[in-house]
């Protein structure tokens, strides 16, 4: 589970840092809750198949 939670938090810090360089580059103004939301958002979903096809690949 310890390494689960490190992946989540690298994966939702790149995206959220991406995020807000994105902002940063085309909008006027940053937009923090947006770039929150989007990087949790898409970092559970990543976790969340990659836990799928893990535990799929054990039991086959």
């Amino acid at each position: 589970m310890k390494r689960k939670g490190i992946r989540f938090l690298a994966l939702f810090s790149v995206f959220f840092i991406g995020n807000l360089i994105l902002n940063a580059i085309f909008k006027p103004d940053l937009e923090v809750r947006t770039a929150f939301l989007v990087a949790f958002g898409t970092s559970t979903g990543v976790a969340l198949v990659e836990y799928y096809l893990k535990k799929r690949k054990v039991d086959d």
